[in-house]
């Protein structure tokens, strides 16, 4: 709605960017076509631009690569809008600010939307810093207009008549939103089912929350059972792979196999962790031979290195492990997002583990990830078996067009 306030003026120029294509058109394109009519708009569905009566026109955009900000040299815009902060790059949005200027005396002016969270939320956090960092050396209050400029060191803070630009943070809870919360009030209890660094982020705007050592898992949150279940409805065991030997006093990464079963709908057990270091040669019989011990009704998946030297390796190994189902796919996502979704279901009681002797080992990885621990291989694991159980459940099969996590 705010990039409406001037399209009454000849020259109006504006902008509104999510991350990636795909959110603006299930997003910001269906809710323009409710509103943008109302101003007499027509939509340009090649160009994704609203043009109005007096020329103004609103366009779309979207910067999936960190590069496509170049697309936009020498364009005005008196009006910037930016949807989901946090996943955007600050060398973006800093960028698009050049792109902020008025030749037809028209105010200019730069909104964003976001959740704390995501690849951009420390940027967004120092950037806000008076009303979102405590430790900050210049506070402000909620919805305060704070005055600064740009120096050659850096943003410099200032009084009113000393700043010609201005900058302000208005916070907003789950409950501020009177038409969700009431038209929906299922949404907070689905909510409530997320982990809790996620959760306190979506529900209470909390910026300080961060995933840290045993915030995603503890090792109390698992049910202990003396034997794996022989009625299954799918097991799973899912590879992360470090073709690494360790040597000296070297550390390397670990090759960890994690077999997962569903026994029913929204219930998991952790039955097996294979973990070693070794050559390629050396990983390939441990994954080989953990398949023959597994059986033909262990699905086998695997990480894939991006690349074409990925998708040969991933080849060879499918034909390796002929007579099994097998399946590999890159992951995509930063750790912490792709453990959240089992982070979850951990908290919430649906794991549960089989005693072993690797018990002791996994869950010391698990609840030092993210902040405390040198290796996360385990939790790679854990998080991709259970992401191919959540990919089977919704039927989407087509690993390529899946996001882990």
């Amino acid at each position: 709605m705010g990039a409406l306030r001037h399209v009454d003026k000849p020259g109006y120029n504006a902008i509104i960017f999510r991350r990636t294509f795909p959110e603006l058109q299930g997003q910001i394109v269906p809710k323009s076509r409710e509103w943008y009519p109302v101003a007499r708009g027509r939509y340009n569905s090649v160009e994704h631009c609203w043009t109005f009566p007096s020329g103004a026109r609103i366009h779309f955009g979207h910067l999936q690569h960190e590069d496509d900000v170049y697309r936009y040299q020498g364009w005005e815009f008196q009006y910037v809008g930016f949807d989901e902060l946090t996943h955007f790059l600050e060398s973006q949005y800093r960028y698009l600010l050049s792109r902020v200027r008025s030749s037809h005396g028209i105010p200019v002016r730069v909104r964003s939307g976001t959740n704390p969270g995501g690849v951009g939320h420390e940027w967004v956090q120092r950037r806000w810093g008076p009303w979102l960092d405590p430790q900050s050396t210049v506070q402000a209050e909620p919805g305060q207009v704070m005055h600064y400029r740009n120096t050659q060191a850096g943003e410099e803070w200032c009084d009113r008549g000393d700043g010609t630009l201005t900058r302000v943070f208005i916070p907003a809870k789950l409950e501020d939103n009177p038409y969700l919360f009431g038209a929906d009030p299922g949404y907070r209890d689905r909510l409530m089912g997320l982990d809790r660094v996620t959760r306190a982020q979506l529900i209470d705007g909390n910026w300080l929350i961060r995933p840290a050592a045993g915030l995603l898992f503890q090792r109390g949150w698992f049910k202990m059972l003396d034997a794996a279940p022989s009625d299954a409805l799918r097991r799973v065991r899912y590879w992360d792979r470090a073709a690494t030997e360790e040597s000296g006093n070297n550390d390397p990464d670990w090759t960890v196999g994690v077999r997962m079963a569903m026994v029913e709908e929204g219930s998991y057990i952790v039955e097996d962790v294979v973990r070693l270091r070794g050559t390629p040669k050396r990983v390939e019989g441990a994954i080989v031979n953990t398949a023959e011990v597994d059986g033909r009704g262990v699905e086998v998946h695997l990480s894939q290195d991006p690349g074409s030297a990925g998708k040969f390796e991933a080849d060879y190994y499918i034909r390796k492990l002929s007579g099994y189902v097998v399946k590999a796919a890159p992951e995509t996502g930063d750790k912490v997002s792709r453990a959240q979704p089992f982070s979850a279901q951990v908290e919430a009681g649906n794991v549960s583990m089989v005693r072993g002797p690797w018990n002791e080992p996994y869950l010391q990885i698990l609840e030092a990830f993210p902040t405390n621990g040198v290796h996360d291989d385990d939790v790679d694991a854990s998080s991709g078996a259970f992401a191919v159980m959540q990919r089977k459940k919704r039927g989407l099969e087509q690993w390529g067009a899946v996001t882990i996590g």
